[in-house]
């Protein structure tokens, strides 16, 4: 697994944060099947891997209790020797929007937007997609979970609902109310609803087709979707909008290539093998208890839901070393040592990037992984002004 991508997903914010690439600390849900990252010099599986299968709770719970290995206090020049540094030749795409690329995200824009046709003129038939709106009642009382509005709905049985509930739908007519008893299964999982019969009622809106309409861009568009009086107006805005999506791609994409090189040139002596333990402990723990509300057993869940093995996850901590020690000391030979204030500021660009607030970010992803994303980003900058930057 990868932290320059883990990084770069937060700075541009162009994918999703829990689709990055690096394993995020225990607590968060994600997880790849990644081959490691190999660094020059040091074979990405070490030979000398514990015994996964003999360790038992309290050695886990005490792995993931050790304290974390202190990069800054180390003495990195006896863990990692750093390659090329300065005068990295690397290539990056120009950050200006072509009228061509611009118009290309316009129609993407309004394909966002596109809507299906819908029939509304007969009857629902069985296998029919259809939108609808539901409420479900327990003894006149609408209980939790039970509504739902704008949903897609296929009428037929098998589709995952409860038996009878869309198959019910079959015979409607869009537009028209109408209300139906279900009974949820003894073992549904919920205790108010197990076994008890209940009522929905429910208004199909339309059967829906594969055609499609999409909008054109006019100022009722723009005004109904995005509160601008005119097209121009919303325009000139949107543009400002692709630029800065572009060049926060440029940069990353620039970012991740040099990283690339900086890890691949540099050759790790030693590991701290106390974090490796610990974010391998961490991260197992997490998985544990997925596990078991999952109702099954921690090696089958990182198989089927996660797509890697208990060594894998035990190489992925070691890849996460690794590049936390290359991380650190390139900004040891950089100065790069952000103020808190500049930790602050810097997570309240991930935070808007992202449409979050900075407290959501730390209570989701925590305040170190966020300052260490902070760092590699200043670092990466340091890096890129002394680079040989190719267009």
């Amino acid at each position: 697994m990868n932290f320059k991508r883990f990084a770069a997903c937060l700075l541009s914010a162009l994918l999703l944060l829990s689709s990055c690439s690096r394993p995020e600390p225990a607590g968060t849900e994600t997880g790849s099947g990644e081959t490691p990252v190999t660094i020059a010099g040091t074979p990405s599986m070490p030979a000398d891997l514990p015994d996964l299968g003999t360790l038992d709770d309290e050695t886990v719970k005490a792995w993931a209790d050790l304290p974390a290995f202190d990069y800054k206090a180390a003495d990195l020049s006896s863990l990692v020797k750093l390659g090329q540094v300065e005068g990295l030749s690397v290539t990056a795409e120009s950050a200006a929007v072509t009228d061509e690329e611009f118009d290309r995200e316009i129609d993407s824009l309004l394909d966002s937007y596109a809507e299906a046709v819908e029939i509304t003129d007969r009857p629902v038939e069985e296998g029919d997609r259809v939108r609808a709106d539901y409420a479900g009642y327990k003894d006149g009382v609408a209980f939790q979970g039970g509504t739902g509005y704008d949903q897609e709905i296929t009428a037929k049985g098998g589709t995952g609902y409860i038996e009878g509930f869309a198959e019910a739908f079959i015979g409607q007519m869009p537009g028209e109310e109408f209300s139906f008893n279900v009974t949820f299964p003894e073992n549904y999982g919920v205790d108010d609803l197990n076994g008890q019969e209940v009522t929905f009622v429910c208004t199909v809106h339309g059967i829906l087709t594969d055609e499609e309409i999409v909008p054109e861009l006019n100022d009722e568009f723009v005004s109904s979707k995005f509160g601008y009086d005119t097209v121009d107006a919303f325009l000139e805005v949107y543009r400002l909008s692709v630029e800065k999506r572009k060049e926060e791609s440029v940069r990353s994409k620039l970012y991740n290539d040099l990283w690339s090189m900086l890890v691949s040139g540099a050759e790790v002596l030693s590991l701290p093998e106390s974090e490796v333990r610990r974010i391998y402990a961490s991260q197992r723990a997490s998985y544990e208890e997925y596990a078991s509300y999952y109702n099954t057993d921690y090696a089958t869940f990182l198989a089927s839901y996660v797509n890697t093995t208990d060594e894998e996850l035990y190489r992925d901590a070691e890849s996460y070393v690794k590049e936390d020690l290359v991380l650190y000391a390139l900004a040891d030979r950089m100065g790069v040592d952000p103020t808190d204030e500049e930790y602050d500021a810097g997570i309240e660009e991930l935070a808007g990037f992202n449409g979050m607030t900075a407290e959501d970010m730390k209570d989701y992803y925590g305040e170190d992984t966020l300052r260490v994303s902070v760092l590699w980003d200043k670092v990466m900058e340091a890096v890129a002004e002394k680079a040989d930057v190719r267009q």
